[in-house]
């Protein structure tokens, strides 16, 4: 096909393509007219070739170039040698033009200040794909990959304890990026399974899983796939006697699928563990799910799947597979890093892994990925996690490093030139032995016919949304420190010459490593490192700013702070405004961030953040909310930017700014995690903010003669934009906002019983009362503290006013049951089931319940109620007697009714209450019938015989005394 002279016909340039020789499409005659036409546009800035007769053949030379830079960085296998240095002088036929046009390139991809990875292979190639791609207007699908490679490159490696590389995106550098990718994503027209499928796993990146799921579920339906999370009996362990529910995902792909004579793909970890089984083990007996003997259990399986046997899966379709590994990292990303959570994703990389038949080699590695991921944070599991992870990084890098060239002609005379000795290694038999300078794989390195072809391997690099080789390798190193290893991830971070990373990690060992003084030194190294990135040698000249020649081979034992106090670099380097970030927060300098901003172009929002928690930290909030509103300004799609600005405004009082700042985190934010419930909370504290500043300015032009009508109400003459802003500032409708928020963030964090709480308070200031509302909220509010001081008691009475006391009953006799599913017989419920057992000691509780039971005529209840009632008023519901015992009184402090006068007056109130229930109701109860008058006589005398020597001469004694006298 291609010719070494360069002279591939055009007619077949797309069955190279087709066939993964990828170079040689850029070393054919249009694709060394384009490469040259990319050199002179990145010399002299001209548009993209628009000849609609040369974009067929453009558009093929871009996707070659995109291919082979994915080959090179992604998947492997390693390109030609021969034919990329052939490719190399097509960029430049000399080092510096090559390293001027690298420099180049990384100036042109640099977005919002941030710039990408400087040492990512063949970043040229990625150059001509994106100026050729995104010049052609119509392939959509194109320019979304291009858009989504080129936000993978932009991405740095985040420290955070998530257990995917996901969770490390939640802080979005990039927004004007995003917002493009976003854009694209929105207006997508394809509606096949494998466009679908990608758009999940790009919705994924993003963080958006709620968009995510919806669009997967699309993909699932459109082809027709069928897969369901169950259990089924087996065992898992080596000691195990009895079967047990294993969690398994069933799953069958539309249509039949070749099971036999499975592709080549990478090889996988044993588990080789002393207990766990290498798989679990199902019982054989029908092969049934253990689903349960119940109908109604049995319908959860999608009946396509109740026919399959755990062990005995068909094949799935490739497409199939990866929607399995995408539903496997939702889950992962985007649920809390527990046990739990594992338990429910190992299975879904596992159903993928356990295919017998061809399985796609990216695809299994991505498995293979998946499957580390969740099983690095499961203790049984944990080294097998790990060592599988570094056995895909391992045979990752493997196939897409480059060996070192052999010396040129040149070369070698120019070293004899310099007096550099040349070194050869020899072996016996042989004088000249070349160095074997490829890196090293866990496993033995594979032969030719045991790995897959480029073609194969990038068949669907885009739907799996596979990782970069450097951020594979940054996840295997935050691997290792999660282990406990931070010198094994140091080092991975050192070889990436990810500068930043290794600062982190000598200040995170710092701050591990602080009692008594030890931690400093790290924090020192980590200042070197920044200065040496950021700054020339003390005392160099200011022109002499050129990086450090050999970087990856540095001694970073030998660089010191104090010898990096020279001039600014410059050029700076390309992630400059993030060091000098993180210079700022070693160093608590303000000028650091300053200088982040403004070489970023005033487009880092980062630097303008770190600012505002410097102002926080110097108590100016005004200087805060400034940075912060700058922040927000480069980067409106950062939920966390936009809560701290609510957070400033809030406490500055500024809560129409506050409530909008508090809008806009939720609307930008797509998770459901805790940190929203908090938001949502913000928000319902910043609306019942305005509602009472609306309240006073209502009150005050009353005051003034103004009615709060013509305040509130709209009149016929106004324009929409004045009745619109009327109506928001109308108190009902703040303090209805208010509630919203709060219920929406009670039922994220469902076991906050503050934010429950709140939901309470601002129900029952609806008028009428939002019942439903202040019902859930107490519910809530009883499970989750389980006492009576954690309920209301003032909340409940207007509860049970509202909802039960005012509405009429029908006539009748005996008890009266309320209708199903009214709010009545809800509320009763709730009294009666939740309430009852928690009373111990107050006595307000048990006259609620008199109430009750007197409105649904359980008169014996009311009776039992109100006496004990009266007993714990007087010191024990359990009927104990004893003068001066403590009685909590409403206020919930413990009293000697003795001695003090509210108490006193609260037995008396009891006491009361207790003979009106027994002389109304006494003689409709058998077991009391005409005996009320002795029993109610018996309280009146209990009381007064004991509180006579401290209250004769009081008003509450007068009043049991004309109730005794009643009772003669």
């Amino acid at each position: 096909m291609g010719s070494q002279n360069g002279d591939t016909p055009v007619s077949s340039l797309p069955e190279l393509l087709e066939q993964g020789k990828y170079l040689e499409v850029l070393l054919s005659e249009p694709g060394k007219a384009l490469i040259r036409s990319y050199v002179h546009q990145q010399q002299s800035p001209s548009p993209p070739p628009q000849d609609q007769n040369h974009n067929s053949n453009s558009k093929i030379v871009g996707l070659a170039a995109f291919n082979a830079f994915l080959q090179g960085n992604v998947t492997g296998p390693v390109l030609d040698d021969t034919l990329l240095s052939r490719v190399e002088k097509a960029f430049g036929t000399t080092e510096n033009e090559r390293k001027d046009l690298a420099r180049r390139c990384l100036a042109e991809l640099q977005v919002d200040g941030v710039g990408v990875y400087a040492y990512v292979p063949l970043l040229e190639l990625f150059g001509l794909a994106r100026w050729v791609l995104l010049g052609l207007g119509d392939d959509e699908k194109e320019r979304l990959r291009v858009n989504v490679w080129h936000y993978k490159l932009l991405t740095e490696p985040s420290l955070g304890s998530g257990s995917s590389f996901n969770k490390g995106l939640q802080w979005c550098e990039v927004p004007s990026l995003r917002a493009e990718i976003e854009r694209a994503l929105e207006g997508g027209q394809e509606k096949d399974g494998e466009a679908l499928v990608e758009r999940a796993m790009v919705w994924i990146m993003l963080g958006q899983e709620k968009k995510a799921r919806r669009v997967l579920e699309e993909a699932r339906r459109e082809r027709g796939f069928v897969y369901t999370l169950t259990g089924a009996l087996g065992k898992r362990t080596k000691f195990q006697e009895r079967s047990t529910s294993q969690l398994v995902v069933l799953a069958r792909s539309k249509g039949a699928f070749e099971s036999g004579g499975g592709e080549v793909r990478p090889e996988g970890l044993k588990l080789n563990d002393d207990t766990l089984l290498e798989e679990l083990k199902f019982d054989k007996e029908g092969g049934e799910t253990d689903i349960g003997e119940r109908d109604d259990e049995k319908e959860d399986v999608p009946v396509e799947l109740r026919d399959i046997k755990p062990d005995e899966q068909p094949q799935l379709a490739p497409l199939d597979q990866i929607i399995l590994l995408a539903e496997a990292t939702l889950k992962d990303a985007f649920s809390p890093a527990d046990t739990l959570t594992s338990e429910e994703v190992l299975p879904f990389a596992v159903r993928v892994i356990s295919d017998q038949g061809k399985t796609n080699w990216q695809i299994y590695t991505h498995a293979l990925l998946v499957r580390s991921r969740i099983e690095v944070h499961r203790s049984r599991t944990m080294e097998r996690g790990v060592l599988q992870m570094q056995a895909v990084v391992d045979q990752v890098v493997v196939d897409t490093t480059q060996p070192e060239r052999a010396q040129t002609q040149e070369e070698k005379e120019g070293e004899e030139e310099n007096g550099v000795p040349e070194i050869k290694v020899s072996v016996h038999g042989d004088e000249a032995a070349p160095v074997d300078n490829k890196p090293k794989s866990f496993f033995p390195a594979a032969k030719p016919s045991e790995t897959a072809p480029p073609e194969v391997r990038l068949r669907y690099i885009h739907t799996l949304s596979s990782p970069p080789r450097w951020h594979l390798e940054s996840e295997l190193a935050y691997s290792w420190a999660g282990v406990g290893s931070l010198v094994s991830a140091m080092e991975i971070f050192k070889r990436l010459r990810l500068w930043a990373e290794v600062a982190l990690c000598y200040a995170s060992n710092a701050a591990r490593e602080d009692e008594g003084g030890r931690g400093k030194d790290g924090e020192a190294r980590a200042k070197a490192i920044l200065r040496w990135r950021l700054f020339n040698k003390t005392g160099t000249a200011p022109e002499n700013s050129e990086q450090d020649a050999d970087e990856e081979d540095v001694d970073l034992d030998k660089i010191r702070e104090a010898d990096y106090h020279g001039p600014q670099r410059t050029p700076p380097p390309s992630n400059a405004p993030r060091l000098w970030c993180l210079l700022g927060d070693l160093e608590n300098e303000k000028k650091y961030y300053e200088r982040a901003w403004e070489i970023s172009g005033q487009r880092y929002a980062r630097a303008q953040k770190s600012l505002g928690e410097y102002y926080l930290q110097q108590k100016d909030l005004l200087s805060a909310r400034d940075a912060y509103k700058q922040a927000v300004h480069v980067n409106r799609l950062s939920n966390e930017l936009w809560n701290r600005l609510g957070d400033i405004s809030l406490r500055m009082g500024e809560f129409a700014d506050a409530a909008e700042a508090f809008s806009r985190a939720i609307s930008s934010s797509d998770s459901n995690g805790g940190e929203d419930a908090r938001t949502w909370s913000n928000l319902g504290s910043a609306f019942y903010s305005l509602y009472v500043e609306r309240v006073k300015e209502l009150r005050q032009q009353n005051e003034n003669g103004v009615s709060a009508e013509s305040a509130a109400v709209p009149g016929d003459d106004e324009d929409e934009e004045t009745v619109e802003k009327k109506e928001a500032k109308d108190p009902k409708t703040l303090l209805t906002q208010s509630l919203h928020a709060y219920k929406k963030g009670a039922s994220i964090s469902h076991d906050n019983w503050r934010i429950w709480d709140n939901v309470i308070t601002l129900a029952s200031r609806l008028r009428p009362i939002a019942v439903q509302e202040v019902l859930l909220g107490l519910q809530h509010v009883v499970r989750i503290r389980k006492s009576e001081d954690a309920v209301d008691v003032d909340v409940l009475r207007l509860l049970l006013n509202e909802a039960v006391l005012s509405v009429e009953k029908p006539a009748g006799m005996g008890i009266y049951d309320p209708p199903r599913g009214s709010t009545e017989r809800a509320v009763v419920q709730f009294l009666e089931t939740s309430i009852v057992p928690l009373i111990t000691a107050r006595s307000e509780f048990w006259e609620l319940i008199t109430r009750e039971r007197v409105w649904k005529r359980d008169f014996a209840g009311a009776i039992d109620a109100a006496e004990k009632a009266w007993r714990a008023a007087m010191g024990g519901a359990g009927g104990g007697l004893l003068p001066g015992s403590s009685s909590t009184g409403p206020d919930g402090k413990s009293r000697n009714w003795l001695e003090d006068k509210d108490a006193w007056a609260l037995v008396v109130e009891r006491t009361d209450e207790l003979v009106s229930v027994l002389e109304n109701y006494g003689e409709e109860v058998p077991e009391i019938g005409g005996k009320w008058k002795g029993k109610a006589r018996l309280a009146v005398r209990s009381v007064m015989g004991k509180g006579k020597e401290a209250w004769e001469d009081t008003e509450e004694w007068d009043r049991l005394k004309g109730l005794l006298e009643g009772l003669k």
